[in-house]
């Protein structure tokens, strides 16, 4: 029961944002007048700024919030001044603006040609001279050209239509203008090895043949080549074979370059960038060794330089803070956590209550730890969903929630695993989803609405004009309301793009009435009875976002775990589970995103009306052993297996997958799922087909049939394991 006097001494609650801190006081409000009669019975209820602040305020310390705070956009023109100031102050610091405008990338670092051509079409490497250019050394290069006033063209055509690789014209990486000269960068070392997957003899018989086509028309070629960037002599080696074939050099001004930095907008690109990584500072409360940590455990080039640049930027934004005498948001929480420490305020709170604590940071972790230390031994009670971790970009840091025992200490647990919201259909899919991360707590929700047909509805983009993606949202409206004209409806998108495209669409269609447009992140906490979930596809602006935070914030960030997508997994469980009966996803079959691919598998009882994806959906379960059966399900004896349709035509009984339910098909010492989007291999014996298990014997690890403990039909098949 809620005690009916001196709550304010007694208890603590602390609420994220002010939206929620007044949801908790109206139901405080309700609770305490149910139990008690009196509206008045209340905790103090804050938000951690508004406790951070009152706690100035009482102490005597400035309280006036700057605008720097309530006002990014102040905050990124500060930034921005204070960028042109740094580059203006010398030639090393224009130099050291432009090194750490781009984090290098080394090309022989990519296993597959997929993962490298993720790589180019996600990340964009831009010029000084505006193109766009394929790679970092290539980058490198334009600069320092562009920098030494050689007049240059980026992949011109070459003087005469030749194709050196099938498909390809010929164009040289840089042409010297005005000149008969041309300049290529070979991508190889000095043994001629070249990125893994390229066919190395087929790359140098080009390299030679470009060479042999130079000498046929008569034009120069001068070549530079990745060892030297590795050896960090590709400028060196630039400026002498230049001066080899009399390409003279002119240093352009200081002055000049910056005009075109902020022409090109590399000074307004890089002040958005460093306002990222000063939030990110602030909220992880990082000082200038912990802000180098940070950078080298996340291998970032030029880690030091960053370190020295941000303790630059962190020393001259707290001093311009000082001079306005104002203090921003993390002020708020840094400084208050500072008076507590020392002595100047002590906490009198019995009971500490925080409310969504899966998105608390550290510098808030550390106010409630203070609160804690030089309280009166309170309780600490906190309440959140490690499943819906969705704001690492403001500080939240997960494992904070996931490893509480170890961060924070000893504890119990109460699991609310009973939801009102939304039904089981949904609850089976979004929790089977999120939990393919092992960092997030295993719970087996139930919900109070039971249905027993799918109610999460995969659908495809495809159709013949630009508005593909709006116009199968304007369909699924109008499917709706035929069969519920009252329902509340919610477009979802991971990109307010998205969003915007499909209000202004569906207004000019007239179907806006009783339809609400979220953002995933800004969805949580909302619902509705059908959500329409838009923009499943691969790509830098897909879901999930292929394309990390730039390095460098990512490592000035709350650390990741390492499974893949692990907080766009977190985004998906919350877009999905905002509808209270149905939710529709619309997905890209021709760049489908990968969490789509991963769904569409017998894990996931979706329901596929899209004849694409019920296409690939049906390849799953293609016998390759017929031409005609395909498998299917049933539960047996000791549980679920697969048979071929096909009957007494084939006998073929595959096993199931154990990571997506799918057939996984038998051959001499592997069992391949036949999903494609999987593939789990399991090994298996060669003599009995059961599973293979790693042993250890005297001489080491070896592999053993399972059956070598079954005793009516014992296997005692073993080979060599290989690590």
């Amino acid at each position: 029961m809620i005690p009916k006097k001196n709550n304010d001494e007694d208890i603590l609650l602390l609420a994220f944002n002010r939206s929620a801190a007044n949801e908790l006081k109206d139901r405080f409000n309700i609770r305490a007048k149910e139990l008690t009669g009196f509206e008045s019975s209340l905790p103090k209820i804050k938000t951690f700024h508004a406790l951070g602040k009152q706690i100035l305020g009482e102490t005597k310390q400035t309280t006036y919030v700057s605008d720097f705070a309530t006002d990014k956009i102040k905050l990124k023109m500060w930034i921005s001044k204070w960028l042109v100031d740094y580059i203006s102050s010398g030639p090393e610091q224009l130099k050291k603006f432009i090194q750490l405008s781009y984090q290098p990338i080394n090309p022989f670092d990519f296993d597959t040609k997929e993962e490298y051509d993720a790589y180019v079409r996600d990340n964009e490497y831009r010029t000084l001279q505006g193109e766009r250019v394929k790679g970092y050394q290539e980058l490198l290069i334009a600069n320092w050209l562009f920098l030494n006033g050689v007049s240059y063209e980026y992949e011109a055509p070459y003087v005469t239509k030749r194709r050196i690789e099938i498909g390809y014209d010929y164009r040289p990486d840089f042409h010297i203008n005005e000149t008969s000269i041309y300049l290529e960068h070979f991508g190889i070392d000095r043994l001629g090895n070249v990125r893994s997957d390229i066919n190395k003899v087929e790359y140098n018989e080009q390299i030679k043949r470009k060479r042999a086509l130079h000498k046929e028309c008569e034009t120069t070629l001068i070549e530079t080549y990745h060892y030297d960037w590795v050896e960090d002599k590709l400028e060196a080696r630039l400026e002498t074979i230049l001066n080899e074939v009399g390409v003279r050099q002119k240093k352009l001004p200081d002055d000049e370059i910056l005009s075109v930095l902020n022409k090109l907008g590399f000074i307004d690109v890089n002040a958005s960038r460093y306002l990222k990584c000063l939030e990110a500072i602030r909220i992880e409360s990082l000082d200038s060794d912990g802000i180098l940590d940070r950078l080298q455990l996340n291998n970032i080039v030029y880690a030091d330089d960053y370190r020295d640049f941000f303790k630059s930027l962190v020393d001259d934004y707290q001093a311009e803070l000082r001079n306005q005498d104002r203090i921003d948001f993390e002020d708020m929480i840094i400084l208050s956590t500072k008076v507590i420490e020392e002595g100047v305020f002590t906490p009198k709170w019995k009971h500490i209550l925080v409310d969504e604590f899966q998105d608390i940071s550290m510098s808030r972790m550390k106010f409630v730890q203070t609160l804690i230390d030089h309280g009166p031994s309170p309780i600490l009670t906190v309440v959140g969903d490690d499943w819906q971790s969705i704001y690492r970009f403001s500080g939240g840091k997960l494992e904070l929630t996931t490893r509480f025992e170890e961060l924070v200490g000893s504890h119990t647990i109460t699991k609310l695993d009973k939801t009102f919201r939304y039904n089981n259909s949904i609850a089976d899919i979004a929790g089977t989803f999120i939990m393919e991360n092992p960092e997030q707590y295993v719970k087996k929700i139930t919900t109070h609405e039971r249905v027993k047909k799918r109610q999460v509805y995969l659908l495809d983009s495809t159709l013949d004009h630009e508005d593909k993606l709006q116009e199968r949202s304007a369909e699924v409206i109008k499917r709706i309301r035929k069969e519920d004209h009252s329902g509340q409806i919610a477009v979802m998108s991971r990109y307010n793009y998205l969003i915007n495209d499909a209000k202004k669409y569906l207004i000019g269609e007239g179907l806006e009435s009783n339809v609400k447009f979220w953002t995933f992140h800004r969805s949580k906490g909302l619902e509705a009875d059908y959500c329409i979930l838009i923009g499943f596809f691969q790509g830098r602006s897909g879901f999930p976002n292929n394309n990390k935070e730039e390095a460098v914030i990512e490592a000035l960030l709350p650390m990741l775990d390492t499974f893949a997508h692990s907080e766009e997994r977190r985004l998906f469980y919350v877009a999905l589970t905002r509808a209270r009966k149905k939710s529709y996803l619309i997905a890209d079959p021709m760049a489908t995103s990968e969490f789509v691919n991963e769904i569409l598998s017998p894990k996931y009882p979706i329901h596929i009306i899209s004849e694409t994806f019920e296409k690939r959906y049906r390849e799953i379960f293609k016998c390759p052993l017929c031409s005609e059966g395909y498998f299917k399900r049933y539960n047996g004896r000791y549980g679920s297996f697969y048979s071929c349709s096909s009957g007494s035509i084939c006998k073929s009984k595959p096993r199931e997958c154990g990571d997506c339910k799918s057939p996984s098909i038998d051959n001499v010492e592997l069992s391949i799922c036949n999903n494609p989007n999987c593939k789990k291999e399991l090994d298996i014996c060669d003599k009995c087909g059961r599973p293979m298990k790693v042993r250890s014997g005297r001489f080491g690890k070896f592999w053993g049939c399972t059956g070598y403990g079954i005793k009516k039909d014992q296997c005692k098949n073993t080979r060599r394991y290989f690590g």
